[in-house]
């Protein structure tokens, strides 16, 4: 389990947003959620106006939003975690005007810095272990669905199914003799299982309306069948606003429900009893298209379970003809610890989709 440290110490062992809730841990923080090209470079917004690829990542019903087909990949990787995201998606809107359809596949590897206890026999805990290699893996992939209903409201949900590790290789001096027997999450490999999420479904539902032109407001419900750390529940609201073809606006505030557990009760020698803490994270963003063809992106965001501050910044390019855009995104944090996030896709577009400001 992770074992708390001073302030100082927890920024340079806890990776990013991942701390992982065993026996006798004070604080499990959620597995960050994952966003797209364009959210990421504005705040992590976008839930309002989230087409394509950002869609089947943050709101499914955004499908609906443009007659477009897509292919989108991107790479992102992120420090000091070394941790390594692979993303590949298609989604089309074009084939049947009565629904929209979205597959994706996510991978992910990095390496959290956080320390936690050997079991050495009964109810004590004996062996704190810092140091030890510590690699999370992780597949996600899901499919989207998203039906306009009218001509201002889109209703969508998505299936998924993910399979997570998060494994601890102890060296020779780490497990002492009957460490094996003595704590059940150590194999005969001397490598502990520290909260893995093994061939879990949970599902996304969705919605966006369009009261009026420009405006856009969203609304999500993510894995609501809830599972642990890593696919935590969330309520994402977001609104986003359409200035002419070139400028967009967007706000969004995310509620995590089931992401981070706290231990109330440490009376004994491992934790008897937790108790879920909401989050919330805010972001916001702006867009804007130069001649039509460079998107600038700019955007805030704000995580009250870290206490921390980022800043984001995108640059884009956009071919009509051929239809394509390659992009590039950075997420820099600069309070409540150290971390940045690089990202850089590539999407391939067809059909007469609106201009990339409301794409």
């Amino acid at each position: 389990m992770m074992q708390p440290m001073p302030s100082d110490s927890r920024r340079t062992w806890v990776s990013a947003s991942l701390a992982v809730l065993l026996t006798g841990s004070a604080v499990a923080h959620a597995a960050e959620p994952q966003v797209g090209v364009r959210s990421l470079a504005m705040g992590d917004s976008l839930r309002a106006m989230a087409t394509q690829s950002e869609g089947m990542l943050l709101n499914p019903s955004g499908l609906a939003l443009t007659k477009q087909f897509q292919a989108t990949g991107f790479y992102s990787l992120r420090l000091p975690s070394f941790g390594h995201f692979l993303h590949a998606s298609l989604s089309d809107s074009i084939t049947n005007r009565h629904f929209a359809l979205g597959l994706y596949y996510n991978y992910l590897t990095e390496k959290p810095r956080f320390a936690f206890r050997l079991r050495s026999g009964g109810e004590a805990f004996t062996q704190l272990v810092q140091g030890a290699e510590i690699v999370r893996t992780g597949h996600e992939s899901g499919t989207a669905l998203a039906i306009p209903i009218g001509e201002r409201f889109t209703l969508g949900a998505s299936l998924k199914y993910g399979y997570y590790t998060l494994r601890a290789q102890l060296g020779p001096d780490m497990a002492p003799p009957g460490q094996t027997a003595a704590d059940s999450r150590i194999d005969r490999e001397n490598s502990v299982d520290l909260g893995s999420v093994d061939h879990v479904v949970t599902f996304d539902i969705g919605a966006t309306v369009r009261p009026f032109a420009g405006l856009h407001i969203g609304v999500v419900g993510q894995n609501l069948w809830p599972h642990g750390v890593e696919m935590p529940t969330l309520l994402g609201i977001g609104l986003g606003y359409q200035l002419g073809e070139r400028l967009l606006l967007a706000a969004d505030t995310v509620i995590n429900f089931t992401g981070q557990q706290t231990c109330i009760d440490m009376s004994g020698t491992t934790c008897t009893e937790t108790a879920r803490k909401t989050t919330v994270r805010f972001g916001l963003g702006g867009e804007y298209a130069i001649a039509g063809r460079v998107p600038l992106r700019l955007g805030y965001l704000y995580d009250n379970d870290l206490r921390a501050h980022h800043t984001t910044f995108g640059l884009g390019f956009i071919s009509r003809d051929p239809g394509f855009a390659i992009d590039v995104s950075v997420r820099q944090r600069v309070s409540g610890g150290s971390e940045t996030v690089l990202l850089i896709g590539l999407r391939i577009l067809r059909g007469d989709g609106p201009s990339e400001a409301s794409q």
